[in-house]
């Protein structure tokens, strides 16, 4: 996992400094755009491993980036690739995480919810 964890991490902190600095994209349009790019090269460096029949990342990590939102190009990676679209059990916690995601994205945005908490 540190090997797939780091190179996630690089990919993602290259693109959070290219967006903000670089290109003075807002932070959290840079932040959703580094994890999207990370998420997707995650996913085609596991189809690659897989491939090569080298070690593979961890289903965690890959749950991980998409939790963090990255969720919208792993699912595009999914297809891109033909990557883990039969593992029936990766794909419903994979749908949780989407489910949660769009749960709270209108609780934000759509509801009193942010002024219930402060």
């Amino acid at each position: 996992m540190k090997r797939y964890g780091l190179i996630t991490l690089t990919i993602f902190t290259i693109m959070i400094l290219v967006s903000i600095v670089r290109l003075r994209i807002p932070p959290l349009v840079a932040y959703l755009l580094a994890i999207n790019i990370a998420s997707f090269s995650l996913y085609g460096l596991d189809k690659l491993s897989a491939m090569m029949k080298w070690q593979r990342a961890p289903e965690k990590l890959l749950h991980i980036v998409a939790l963090a939102g990255g969720s919208p190009m792993a699912l595009l990676a999914q297809q891109f690739f033909n990557h883990k679209i039969s593992k029936q059990e990766f794909l419903v916690v994979y749908w949780i995480i989407v489910l949660v995601q769009l749960v709270l994205i209108y609780a934000i945005f759509y509801t009193d919810f942010l002024k219930q908490i402060f």
